[in-house]
């Protein structure tokens, strides 16, 4: 059975406050009425790092734009591109060059490893650092590809040390510098809005290496009480941006993100100790609604559920390096011997917005209609005759399948112990799972250390773009053992490749997307992966929470948050 609660949305009321208060000056700029308060959340996923060039985990990347400062941001209501460190830039009329000009005063967070304590201004001279630091290749940077590769000029020449500066960094002066890519890109500006991209300071990189935890952020780690269940941010007095009254942002004294598996997340929800809550199970959110009915519609409501498509595809990820799943028979006979409406209705009780029976991106793309890409339903007879093809009539000597899930959400055990039983059933095969955290997991995976993982991608930026760069053949290592990342199924596929960066290189968005597609539909020929389903998790939160704008795609700008009391 399906439960569908949507019907419950209520919006919330706004509490207009204007002006700031008569309160002690910080950096020179007067605080608030809304200044103040604690906001709690949760997140399910553990958390490995917190330096910027190695975040690969949607929970990372929260706490990390929380600590450090962007270029650019994304508004959080329409997820387009708004001022940060840059508070304007330009484009020139081919699109292939971009000229910004810094804020001037931003200054990085006071920390012990300046000179007297001072965070130092942030000038240019981080800019090409931090850009320098991002085309150097290391243990400590997985983002090189995604961000800087194919897209600035002499980024990839300084990458392999055959040039010692980034030829397209032009420095103009303090505040000013330019960009020149090697084609105009649709994408680009919202890359730099990623928090793999922020603003880095050389000191503090070198005082602190791979465990930096300092930046120039509007909130600072608070390393006395966080944990590795807790952790705990408070506002930094120096941030430079201020509200549309002249006021000092960001409002919130203290944010602090648990770490707790989801259905302890809702207990303390539940509890009043919680103020928003990700991807609930979908009939402990029927049960609480029920119960709690009157706090749900009331005028205000006490607590605000909401449920939308989100930019997430959930989906298990075949390494194609290693027997038996480097047959391409092999894995399609997987995919078609998966039923994942059966999935859905039975397993998460309709908590997704829909099967993935076509690709991996999601349906939340204007333009990219994926009804489009030819996919996989269940086939069993069609998956049956694949695998005898393959050369394992009736699943006759097919080893067993060792697959590695995360832990932390008991939704994705139910969904393993599924897919053994759907793979036993049509094809005679056995899938063993095991469940890890996802830090050790997700090393595992890069480290190519089984044949199947679960895995599920949260879009970097609103575009298919983001979820068909992990499948970029180019940078995969030749030895398997080495790390490969963001391509982790270790796909290679030249004619993918030809696709993709055509897609990615167009920026005229039909003709993007209609490269994108060809793209993706190679993928899915070639069946890389099991899709499963596309993403629509419900969220609570509570009423006291004002100026969250929870979007498609888990960006959190916390800059403008408050609480009332």
């Amino acid at each position: 059975m399906k439960f569908n609660i949507s019907t419950l949305l209520v919006s919330t009321c706004f509490l207009a406050l204007t002006g700031c208060k008569n309160g002690e000056p910080t950096n020179d700029k007067k605080l608030s009425d809304k200044n103040g308060g604690t906001f709690s959340m949760a997140e399910n996923n553990e958390v490995g790092t917190l330096f910027p060039h190695t975040i690969t985990s949607q929970v990372e990347g929260l706490i990390v734009s929380q600590i450090q400062e962007c270029l650019v941001r994304l508004n959080p209501k329409t997820l387009e591109v708004i001022p940060g460190l840059a508070q304007s830039w330009e484009t020139s009329a081919d699109g292939k060059t971009l000229i910004f000009h810094l804020v001037k005063g931003a200054h990085f967070q006071d920390d012990k490893c300046y000179k007297n304590g001072k965070g130092p201004e942030i000038t240019t001279k981080d800019i090409k650092y931090t850009l320098e630091l991002l085309a150097t290749k290391s243990d400590q940077n997985y983002q090189f590809e995604s961000v800087l590769k194919d897209r600035v000029a002499g980024a990839n020449e300084f990458y392999s040390k055959t040039a010692n500066a980034i030829s397209g960094l032009k420095i103009t002066d303090d505040y000013t510098f330019s960009l020149e890519l090697g084609h105009p890109s649709l994408s680009f500006l919202k890359l730099l809005a990623n928090p793999s991209a922020s603003i880095l300071n050389e000191i503090a990189v070198k005082t602190y290496g791979k465990d930096l935890k300092t930046g120039a952020g509007p909130f600072k780690y608070d390393a006395t009480a966080s944990t590795k269940e807790k952790y705990v941010l408070v506002r930094n007095p120096n941030y430079y941006a201020t509200d549309s009254s002249g006021c000092s942002l960001p409002y919130l004294d203290t944010v602090v993100i648990n770490i707790l598996p989801i259905e302890d997340g809702l207990v303390l929800f539940e509890s009043q100790k919680l103020d928003l809550i990700n991807t609930l199970p979908s009939l402990r959110v029927k049960a609480m609604v029920e119960n709690n009915i009157k706090e749900f519609a009331g005028s205000p409501p006490r607590y605000i559920l909401q449920r939308e498509p989100e930019m997430i595809s959930q989906f298990y990820v075949f390494n194609t390096k290693i027997a038996p799943f480097d047959n391409v028979k092999v894995r399609q006979a997987f995919n078609y011997a998966v039923d994942r409406d059966k999935l859905v209705d039975n397993v998460l009780q309709g908590q997704a917005i829909g099967s993935a029976i076509y690709g991996i991106t999601p349906n939340t793309f204007t333009g990219y209609n994926i009804k489009n890409i030819t996919g996989y339903a269940l086939d069993a007879a069609k998956a049956k005759k694949l695998l005898t093809e393959a050369g394992y009539p009736g699943g006759i000597g097919f080893p067993e399948v060792n697959v590695l899930i995360n832990s932390g959400n008991s939704r994705n055990s139910s969904v393993a112990v599924e897919l053994q039983k759907q793979l036993k059933e049509n094809l005679n095969i056995n899938i063993n799972f095991e469940s890890l955290p996802n830090v050790q997991k997700y090393d595992l995976q890069m480290h190519g250390k089984s044949n199947l993982f679960r895995d599920a991608w949260v879009a970097d930026y609103s575009s298919p773009e983001s979820f068909l760069s992990l499948f970029v053949g180019e940078a995969v290592p030749a030895n398997i053992n080495a790390v490969s990342y963001p391509n982790t199924s270790r796909y290679q596929n030249p004619a993918y490749d030809m696709y993709f960066k055509k897609g990615r290189d167009f920026n005229v968005k039909d003709s993007s997307y209609a490269n994108f597609m060809r793209a993706e539909q190679l993928l899915m020929n070639d069946a890389v992966i099991i899709p499963l389903w596309y993403e629509g998790s419900y969220r609570l939160l509570t009423n006291r929470v004002k100026n969250l704008n929870l979007n498609g795609m888990r960006y959190y700008d916390l800059t403008k948050v408050y609480k009332v009391k």
